[in-house]
């Protein structure tokens, strides 16, 4: 349970929090970047930039920092949404592996030859973080949108969906009737 607030899970972050802490830690990271190596990396020299990269343990670990104060911010604006950021989150992750792959095998898909995406997988992230950006969250007082055991939207009910479904899990009761 302790790792839901960690992690973001059961809080919630408005529109606006959202693109601020976003473009602050983007910014954070470019500094970390322009300090260390010094060369912006919109500087046209990427392969010069990776290089030092990857031979910089701060920039290794200021970038898996990033890479989890996204996921978290992410999930907290998922949930301000409304919308489950178990499922959401993984969903986008298997997204982007599904889409490296296919890429991967089929380079006649990638956008660019130098991409490891293709053009669907870009389309949707891009829908994915325009959401994120525009959706409109629930109000102050509201309880974001849950819903019930029976997959029906539950405006009333408790914001305790996604404990109810571990609970169930964890009890056995996975797949339908067990016994």
């Amino acid at each position: 349970m302790l790792l839901n607030y960690v992690f973001g899970f059961n809080a919630r972050l408005g529109r606006l929090a959202y693109f601020f802490f976003s473009f602050v830690v983007g910014c954070g990271y470019l500094m970390l970047v322009f300090g260390i190596t010094g060369n912006a990396p919109a500087s046209g020299r990427t392969d010069v930039l990776l290089a030092q990269a990857a031979n910089s343990m701060p920039l290794l670990i200021g970038f898996y920092v990033v890479l989890a104060m996204t996921f978290m911010l992410q999930s907290m604006r998922i949930r301000d949404i409304g919308w489950d950021p178990v499922c959401m989150m993984v969903g986008w992750i298997a997204l982007v592996v599904i889409d490296r792959i296919v890429a991967g095998k089929y380079p006649e898909y990638a956008l660019t030859y130098q991409h490891t995406g293709t053009t669907v997988g870009a389309l949707v992230n891009l829908a994915l973080m325009l959401a994120l950006t525009f959706w409109p969250g629930s109000r102050p007082g509201e309880a974001p949108h849950e819903t019930g055991d029976d997959g029906f939207s539950s405006r009333g009910s408790t914001p305790a969906a996604a404990g109810n479904r571990v609970a169930r899990i964890a009890s056995g009761e996975f797949g339908g009737k067990t016994r």
